[in-house]
């Protein structure tokens, strides 16, 4: 492995302390820093473009400068070079849903388990009371052992309905506005709304509150999001104005649905619409599948990593030989897998019809280990049918273009000019995309992470 010594990285200014090869790196007082060239890698920039062989990756100020074909972006004279021949280099990860339960340092930690792998931008999606709020903020402003962090601070729900132990619970139009105004005090940058189906209707959040809720979001500079199930709900958010949803509906077009593709009811004129409202999912497919994906393979907790970031219940729960079985012999595991990948069709079928996809985890419920779980679904998009590419791009550019403000991030994408957020791995996930894993090192911002830093003992 290509791992090069802390004293061939940058100064905050850009100054080059000590060449790679020992001998100290020439410098004068005063003069312009010439930042670091990754040379020889593979490059997937993040946009879907054809990858280039041979690149030059131009680092400096904590942006990217020029990358490219290494005959079209020449190396600067004085330049830090890191010899990347062989390896590939990808976008930092975006993962758009997590949660941060627990302590003030159990957050942290989470955090630092994604950066670890990768993960170099996250959004905190609707569990961050104030004090959590603060954490993300400190990690968005550029806490250098944090990822880009974005939150939507504490979720709205509905007394009675999913996840109403939250405290944004309002029973009128008025109340809603008020705790909207109330979440952008904190300078949160979402909204987050679970609108679940439920065994009583009338404990959904009623749809004049969603509008709202919607409205108030939009007018103090807050993007609105939302849990839904079903297809109906979505219609109406739409209308209101909100274009992002978390999970999926039920599937009523498309492969496994029953319905062909081209009928136009309700299928096609709920693609039109998202089509109208630039809609996204962002489909959560390790949420379902990883209830008993250790199951299936225990082995993979014999990975010393997943080991370190996993819940510790769910460790002891999957190391358990009498409770796997008992997952995969139980009578319903048949129809659990059908319905998962009626999920993933569903996955497929938006993508093909042209709706954003972006990528998400749930990350930090107890089955979906912070970081790890990133990559496993990409694997899980890969399998519903998107290619790695594509799948790549859910996970990088995608997910960027969602964030405030929306569509016009620096991040993302590996193009002049953007931060320098990027995974540098020794093998190449257009091949396999579980090669993601095979991270040697992680930047962001432009500097180097100290990755063995970041897992707790």
């Amino acid at each position: 492995m290509r791992i090069h010594s802390r004293r061939c990285l940058l100064l905050l200014t850009g100054v080059v302390i000590t060449a790679c090869g020992g001998a100290p790196a020439p410098s004068s007082e005063g003069a312009e820093p010439v930042g670091l060239a990754i040379v020889g890698a593979r490059l997937i920039d993040g946009t879907g473009g054809t990858p280039v062989d041979d690149s030059v990756v131009l680092v400096r100020d904590g942006r990217i400068q020029a990358a490219g074909a290494r005959d079209a972006v020449p190396v600067p004279d004085g330049a830090e070079v890191v010899d990347a021949s062989g390896q590939t280099i990808i976008p930092g990860l975006v993962d758009l849903h997590g949660h941060y339960g627990g302590s003030i340092e159990a957050a942290e930690q989470a955090l630092k388990n994604q950066l670890y792998y990768g993960v170099t931008t996250t959004r905190s999606i609707g569990s961050d009371p104030p004090d959590k709020v603060a954490l993300m903020l400190e990690a968005h402003a550029g806490r250098a052992d944090l990822p880009r962090a974005f939150t939507a601070g504490l979720g709205f729900s509905y007394p009675g309905g999913f996840n109403s132990s939250f405290p944004n619970l309002p029973t009128t139009e008025d109340e809603a506005r008020e705790m909207v105004r109330a979440q952008a005090a904190l300078n949160v940058h979402f909204t987050k709304m679970w609108i679940n189906e439920v065994a009583e209707p009338e404990r959904k959040i009623p749809p004049g509150i969603r509008i709202a809720i919607v409205d108030e979001s939009i007018r103090n500079g807050l993007v609105p999001v939302a849990h839904i199930d079903e297809e109906a709900d979505a219609v109406q958010l739409l209308e209101a104005g909100l274009n992002e949803f978390l999970h999926s509906t039920v599937l009523t077009f498309g492969p496994g649905s029953g319905a062909p593709m081209d009928d136009p009811e309700p299928g096609q004129e709920f693609v039109n619409l998202c089509l109208e409202r630039d809609c996204a999912f962002t489909p959560t497919l390790s949420i379902i599948q990883n209830n008993w994906h250790f199951a299936e393979l225990p082995e993979l907790l014999e990975d010393a990593d997943l080991r370190r970031v996993m819940n510790p219940g769910a460790l002891e729960r999957f190391s358990d030989a009498e409770t796997r079985a008992g997952i995969i012999e139980a009578d319903n595991f048949t129809d659990r897998q059908a319905a998962f990948r009626q999920v993933q069709n569903f996955v497929k079928t938006i993508h093909d019809a042209g709706i954003k996809v972006a990528l998400g985890t749930d990350s930090g419920t107890a089955n979906v280990p912070m970081g790890w779980g990133t990559h496993h679904e990409l694997e899980l998009y890969v399998e519903a049918g998107l290619t790695p590419m594509e799948t790549l791009v859910a996970a990088t550019s995608t997910g960027a273009s969602r964030m405030p403000p929306v569509g016009e991030a620096d991040f993302g994408t590996l193009a002049t000019g953007m931060s320098a957020d990027l995974v540098l791995l020794d093998a190449d996930p257009l091949e396999d995309i579980s090669n993601t894993l095979a991270i040697n090192r992680v930047m962001l911002r432009g500097e180097w992470v100290d990755r063995e830093s970041l897992l707790a003992p």
